[in-house]
């Protein structure tokens, strides 16, 4: 009989600027500064800075529950079928289950706390490495059809499931 696995616990956790962990995801720096592995998985802090343009497929987190922050710069929500614009010092509650999509209307660097922790698995298995704390170089071509797949099924196995393209009229990927 397998032994029974021992919960993960919440550790106190100081996290200096520069201290988490850089990631390119599509044209975005995203920081993972807080993870569930310090948290006993009952929050997550990431922060994310998008170029202007930059936006979300429509997607939804069926497990957690997302609180977004903006740090700098202005984002327009898409929630539930209704826009949004918000501004540096906004927040904005999104419950699990909410149909979303986030659209940078000018540079914008927001942080999203999770609960429970999680997201940092969605974005840590749909990027790279970040080698400095800068934004990603312009992609060059079209990704190829079976990446969009790929990318459907590594989000719903890490806990967001993309429901179409961005609900945007025009939108960089």
């Amino acid at each position: 009989m397998p032994a029974p696995s021992t919960p993960h616990l919440a550790e106190p956790t100081v996290v200096a600027p520069g201290e988490g962990e850089l990631r390119w995801y599509r044209d975005r720096l995203v920081d993972l500064r807080l993870t569930g592995a310090a948290t006993g998985d009952r929050v997550s802090v990431v922060e994310i800075e998008m170029p202007a343009g930059a936006s979300t497929p429509l997607h939804r987190q069926p497990y957690d529950d997302e609180t977004l922050y903006v740090i700098e710069g202005s984002v327009v929500v898409h929630l539930d079928g209704t826009d949004r614009s918000v501004g540096a010092g906004g927040l904005v509650f999104i419950p699990r289950e909410t149909p979303h999509a986030l659209l940078s209307v000018e540079g914008c660097r927001l942080i999203v706390f999770g609960q429970p922790a999680g997201q940092e698995r969605y974005f840590r298995a749909l990027s790279v490495p970040a080698p400095a704390r800068e934004l990603p170089p312009p992609a060059t071509g079209e990704p190829h059809p079976a990446a969009a797949i790929a990318m459907q099924q590594t989000a719903f196995l890490n806990g967001v499931e993309l429901l179409g393209d961005a609900p945007f009229a025009a939108t960089a990927a």
